[in-house]
C-alpha cells in the first residue's frame, strides 16, 4: 500500500511538477487536501519548501536530487565535488538550491516550509483528522471541493478550490444552523451559519479548514438579519402615513402589528416579559423631501410596568430601487391605490439622518401634546452640521440597544431606543467633556430631546463628530497579537523578535491609560455644576461598594458552586480553592471597600474597556458614556472612584490574551512560546498603561489606591464568572484565572502587577 501510495504521489508530482512549481498555492492546496483527507498524509521529501523536481532525469530519477538544506555546495546535502553526485543537485535559477532551501525558509514566517509546519501542528491538535469520519457535500460548482470530517463532537468543514481562477460556492450548511465556523489556521472568525445556503469565495487554487464551533460569538463585525414578521398586515393609506396612524390605521398597529415587531427587535430590552398592549403615545411629522417620516413614540405595558421606545416610521415603495435594510426592519405592507410598499423603521432610509441632521443645523422645534421636540446644536459646531442634502449615509447599528450611522464622514448619529426621563449620561458627559474642551472623545455636535410639559427631557438622539480610526481597540489589539504569533510559528523565531508588536501593543496600552488619566483629571477639577462636582468617598459610599462586590462574589460562588465537571484539571482545582477561600474573600472585599474611604469620586465612564476605545493613528479616542445600560440611570450618573474604570481596562487586557487561545489562533505555535509571548503581552501591556495612568492623573502609588483597585478588579471578575457561567461556560475558565491570582494576592500578601 506504501508502494502504490509513492508511486501515485510520484506520478502525481511528475505530471504537475511544471505548474507546481509555478504557484506556491498548488503546493499549499494539494498539501491541505494530503493532510485532511483519510489515512496516513505522504508528503514526499521537499514538498515542504516546494523544491521542484528534475524532469530531464529520466524513470523516477527526477524527484530523487538531493534535498536542499541551504545555499551552500550542493545544497548543503554534501560536501563531495558535485560531479561524484550519483544525481545532480537541482540548479534552476527559480527552484535550485540558492533560491529555495530549508535554511531561508526556516527564517521566513509565510514560507512554504513554515505553513507547512502549521498545517501539521493544527492537523496534530484535531483527532478527526486521523480518526474522523469523511461526509463529502456536492456543491452545484464542480470547481469546488468540500467535505466534512466528523469525531465525537467536532465536526470541520474543509472547502478547496481546485480551478487556477477565484471561485464563489453555495453550501447546504443547514444542519449546523447557529454555529459559527472558525478557521483553523489564524483562528478567524466567520459569519454563523442559517437556513439559507452558506456563501464562500476563494482564491485560485484556495481552501479552508474550519471548524464548526457551537459556543462561541459572531465576529465583532458580523451585522446579523433582523428577524423578519411572519405575515405582514396590509394597510390602507387615504392621505399620508400621520392620518393613518392617528385614525383608522392606529387600532390596526397598535394591536396586531406592534406587540409582533417589538418581540423580534434586539433593542427591545423586555423580550423576556409578556406583552398586554402596545401604544403610540405621539407621533410628529418630519419636513422630509423624499419619503414621509414620522417620530413615534410607542408605550409597551408588561406585567412588571410600562416603557416608552423610539420608532421612527416611513414608508418604502416597491417601485422604488433601495437597500435591503428597510425591507428587513419592515413591520407592516401599505396601499395607497395602485402603489403598494412597506411601512418600516425610518432609521434605514436615508432621508431619516438627513432630516435629523438639518433639524439640528436649524435647530428646530416641533410642539406636540407630549411637550416639544426640540433640535438643540453645539453652538461651536453647527458648521459642522450642515452637511449637502446627499451626503452618503453609512448605517453601523441597527438593532443594537442604540441605533447608530454616520453622514457624510462628518457626524455620527446615535438614536436611542429606549426612551427614559431626566439626564442621560451619554450626552453629558460628552457636553461636558466637549465644552471643556477635551479633544480625545467625539464632540458633542446637538441633542435632540422631548421636553416634557413639566420640563422633564427625554433624550432620542445625539449627533457626535466622526473620527476616522483603524478600529476600536480590541479589534486592533487582537489583530497585533494574532500577527505577532503568526510570525512565532516559524522555527527559528523567538519572542525577542517580536518586540516591534509588542512596542506597538504597549504603546498602545500607554495611549489609553493617558488618555483615561486627562479625563478623569478634568473629571476632578472644581466646578460649579453639582453633577460634576467631585466629592470625598464617604461611609455609605463605600459600603455600597462592599455590598456590590459582596453580591456579584455570592453569584460567582454559586455559579461555580453548582458545576461538577471541568475540561481541564487546573481549572477544577482554582474553583476549588475559591469555593474554600469564600469568606476569607468575602471579608478582605469588606476591607478593602472601607479603606477608601476619603479617596476621590468623580464622573467616570462605568463601562471602560477595550472595545469603548477607537484607535486613530496611534492616539486612543473614548467613546460611548452610556454606561451599563441594564443598570438604573441614577447608577449610570453617580459618582464613584475612577479606579473602577481602571479595573475595567485590565480585565480587557486579560480577555483580549485569553480570546487569542480560545479562538485556537496560536495552535501551530509551540505551547511554551505562545504563552511566554501572551505573558510577556500581559506585563508590559497592563504595566504601561497603569504607570502611564497614574503619571497622568497624579494619582499616588498608595496602598489605599491598590487596596481599591483590587477591590473593583475582583468585583469585576466575580461579574465576568457569573456572565458567563449564565451565557458562554466555555469562556468561563478565563474569569476563573483572574479571580483565582487576585484571591491568592490579596489573601496570601504575594507580591504582583495590580491587574490581577
Amino acid at each position: 500500500a506504501a508502494d502504490r501510495r509513492a508511486r501515485l504521489n510520484l506520478g502525481i508530482r511528475r505530471r504537475l511538477s511544471p505548474l507546481l512549481e509555478r504557484d506556491r498555492r498548488r503546493i499549499e492546496l494539494m498539501n491541505s487536501l494530503l493532510l485532511s483527507m483519510p489515512g496516513t498524509p505522504i508528503i514526499y521529501y521537499g514538498d515542504e519548501i516546494g523544491m521542484g523536481d528534475n524532469i530531464h532525469l529520466g524513470d523516477r530519477h527526477g524527484v530523487r536530487t538531493p534535498m536542499q538544506w541551504s545555499p551552500d555546495r550542493n545544497g548543503g546535502f554534501s560536501r563531495a565535488d558535485p560531479a561524484a553526485l550519483v544525481l545532480p543537485a537541482i540548479m534552476d535559477p527559480l527552484y535550485g538550491f540558492e533560491a529555495i532551501n530549508v535554511e531561508a525558509q526556516s527564517r521566513d514566517p509565510h514560507s512554504v516550509l513554515n505553513w507547512t509546519r502549521r498545517m501539521l501542528a493544527v492537523r496534530c491538535k484535531h483527532a478527526v483528522f486521523g480518526c474522523g469520519t469523511l461526509r463529502f457535500l456536492y456543491p452545484k460548482n464542480r470547481k469546488i471541493l468540500a467535505y466534512l470530517r466528523e469525531h465525537g463532537d467536532e465536526t470541520i468543514l474543509c472547502v478547496a478550490n481546485v480551478a487556477r481562477s477565484p471561485q464563489a460556492v453555495e453550501l447546504d450548511l443547514s444542519e449546523f444552523a447557529g454555529r459559527v465556523p472558525i478557521e483553523l489556521t489564524a483562528g478567524s472568525l466567520f459569519p454563523p451559519i442559517g437556513q439559507l445556503t452558506y456563501l464562500l469565495t476563494l482564491p485560485p487554487y484556495g481552501f479552508y479548514w474550519f471548524t464548526l464551533a457551537s459556543e462561541s460569538e459572531s465576529p465583532a463585525w458580523h451585522t446579523p438579519a433582523p428577524e423578519p414578521m411572519p405575515e405582514y398586515v396590509t394597510i390602507v393609506l387615504r392621505a399620508g402615513l400621520e392620518e393613518a396612524l392617528t385614525a383608522s390605521g392606529r387600532a390596526l398597529i397598535e394591536r396586531e402589528v406592534l406587540p409582533l415587531y417589538l418581540a423580534k427587535r434586539r433593542w427591545f430590552a423586555a423580550k423576556d416579559q409578556a406583552i398586554e398592549s402596545v401604544s403610540i403615545q405621539g407621533v410628529v411629522p418630519l419636513p422630509a423631501r423624499e419619503h414621509e417620516i414620522l417620530l413615534a413614540e410607542i408605550e409597551a405595558k408588561m406585567a412588571r410596568g410600562a416603557s416608552r421606545w423610539l420608532l421612527p416610521l416611513s414608508v418604502v415603495w416597491e417601485d422604488e430601487s433601495g437597500a435591503a435594510l428597510p425591507q428587513q426592519l419592515a413591520l407592516a405592507r401599505v396601499r395607497r391605490g395602485r402603489r403598494v410598499g412597506l411601512l418600516t423603521d425610518a432609521f434605514a432610509v436615508p432621508g431619516f439622518a438627513h432630516e435629523m441632521i438639518a433639524g439640528l443645523a436649524a435647530g428646530a422645534r416641533h410642539e406636540t401634546a407630549q411637550g416639544a421636540i426640540c433640535f438643540e446644536p453645539a453652538r461651536a459646531h453647527v458648521e459642522t452640521l450642515r452637511l449637502p442634502s446627499d451626503a452618503p449615509v453609512n448605517w453601523l447599528t441597527a438593532e443594537q440597544s442604540n441605533s447608530s450611522l454616520i453622514v457624510g464622514d462628518a457626524a455620527v448619529l446615535k438614536m436611542f431606543r429606549c426612551i427614559s426621563g431626566g439626564e442621560h449620561p451619554e450626552a453629558e458627559m460628552g457636553r461636558y467633556l466637549t465644552e471643556q474642551g477635551f479633544a480625545h472623545v467625539p464632540a458633542l455636535l446637538g441633542e435632540v430631546v422631548r421636553v416634557g410639559p413639566d420640563g422633564t427631557r427625554f433624550l432620542l438622539a445625539i449627533a457626535q463628530a466622526f473620527i476616522r480610526n483603524q478600529g476600536d481597540a480590541w479589534s486592533w489589539t487582537l489583530d497585533r497579537l494574532t500577527r505577532a504569533l503568526e510570525d512565532l510559528s516559524a522555527q527559528d523565531a523567538t519572542v525577542e523578535a517580536q518586540a516591534p508588536q509588542l512596542a506597538d501593543c504597549i504603546a498602545l496600552g500607554t495611549a489609553i491609560g493617558r488618555r483615561l488619566g486627562e479625563m478623569h483629571r478634568m473629571l476632578a477639577q472644581p466646578t460649579a455644576d453639582p453633577a460634576f462636582a467631585p466629592q470625598r468617598a464617604g461611609e455609605k459610599d463605600t459600603a455600597r461598594w462592599a455590598e456590590r462586590a459582596q453580591s456579584l462574589l455570592e453569584a460567582a460562588f454559586d455559579a461555580l458552586g453548582t458545576r461538577t465537571t471541568w475540561a481541564r484539571e487546573e481549572d477544577a482545582a482554582r474553583a476549588a480553592d475559591l469555593l474554600h477561600r469564600r469568606k476569607a474573600l468575602a471579608a478582605m472585599v469588606q476591607r478593602l471597600a472601607h479603606a477608601g474611604e476619603g479617596s476621590p469620586m468623580t464622573r467616570i465612564h462605568g463601562d471602560f474597556h477595550l472595545g469603548q476605545v477607537l484607535v486613530a493613528s496611534g492616539d486612543a479616542y473614548i467613546i460611548d458614556f452610556e454606561g451599563e445600560p441594564a443598570r438604573p440611570m441614577s447608577e449610570r450618573r453617580a459618582k464613584s472612584s475612577p479606579l473602577r474604570d481602571v479595573a475595567g481596562l485590565l480585565r480587557s487586557f486579560d480577555y483580549a490574551a485569553a480570546t487569542i487561545i480560545e479562538r485556537r489562533t496560536a495552535e501551530y505555535v509551540p505551547e511554551q512560546r505562545r504563552d511566554e509571548f501572551i505573558a510577556r503581552f500581559l506585563v508590559g501591556v497592563i504595566k504601561a498603561s497603569v504607570s502611564s495612568y497614574l503619571t497622568t492623573c497624579r494619582m499616588r502609588r498608595s496602598a489605599s489606591n491598590k487596596g481599591l483597585l483590587d477591590l473593583f478588579l475582583i468585583e469585576k471578575a466575580a461579574y465576568e464568572i457569573g456572565y458567563e457561567a449564565a451565557n458562554r461556560p466555555s469562556w468561563l475558565p478565563v474569569p476563573l484565572a483572574g479571580l483565582s491570582r487576585l484571591a491568592q494576592r490579596v489573601l496570601d500578601r504575594k507580591p504582583g502587577g495590580a491587574h490581577g
